[in-house]
């Protein structure tokens, strides 16, 4: 079992985290945290292998509690952040941290549990390569890009995809395709691909937008209509 530390500033939320973490199998939650200081205890006393790591903490902000832990050592903690923190520049801090994947509020048990699923899929393979060889790094970074809970490819990137909807969350009024392509700096035909998953999945809805002559521009928003 992943022995899980569920962290959120508000309780109510962590139960909630934690009640899906135990639904999904070969997972544990070992503990709850509801501050940063709660957190390095944790980390501590509990020796969990996965934190759920909120941003939004009363004592400190969840990224400097991730850069915390690595300057301290703590190397084999793995982290996954969960929060509504939606600019690009905390995808980019948390990601530059070491975190595995990054989820926002808010989701559903179906959203949590790929990405769990995914991680533990990733876990399976480090374990099973004894020699860094090409094809088993491959395999191991392959597995985080695991298929959603339809049964189909998300892309060649989670982050990515995570990029894609954080940017879409900026974006009032909605977003084209090109606008979202721009920004991230990816092809159109990337940032389509994206905007149709995230719309397959519920997580951004799409509407023509009338007013110039030829073909509607289909804009995107984040969140459900």
């Amino acid at each position: 079992m992943i022995r899980t530390l569920v962290v959120d500033d508000d309780f109510r939320v962590a139960e909630l985290h934690a009640a899906y973490v135990e639904k999904v199998p070969g997972f544990t939650v070992v503990g709850q945290a509801h501050s940063a200081a709660a957190v390095f205890d944790a980390v501590g006393q509990l020796k969990p292998e996965l934190v759920l790591l909120d941003l939004y903490l009363p004592d400190l902000h969840g990224l400097e509690v991730l850069r915390r832990l690595r300057a301290a050592g703590v190397v084999s903690l793995d982290v996954v952040v969960v929060t509504a923190a939606n600019d690009i520049s905390s995808v980019r801090a948390a990601m530059q941290g070491g975190a595995l994947h990054y989820l926002l509020k808010p989701f559903d048990f179906a959203a949590l549990r790929d990405k769990l699923m995914a991680y533990h899929a990733m876990r399976n393979e480090v374990a099973s390569v004894r020699q860094a060889d090409q094809r088993g790094v491959d395999r191991v970074f392959a597995a985080l890009a695991r298929p959603d809970g339809l049964g189909r490819p998300l892309g060649s990137s989670n982050h990515t995809l995570e990029a894609v909807e954080a940017v879409l969350a900026e974006g009032r009024g909605g977003l084209s395709a090109t606008e979202v392509a721009e920004r991230i700096g990816i092809s159109r035909a990337t940032a389509q691909r994206y905007l149709a998953r995230l719309e397959a999945l519920s997580r951004a809805t799409v509407k023509p937008c009338y007013g110039k002559a030829g073909r509607p521009e289909h804009r995107y928003s984040w969140g459900q209509g």
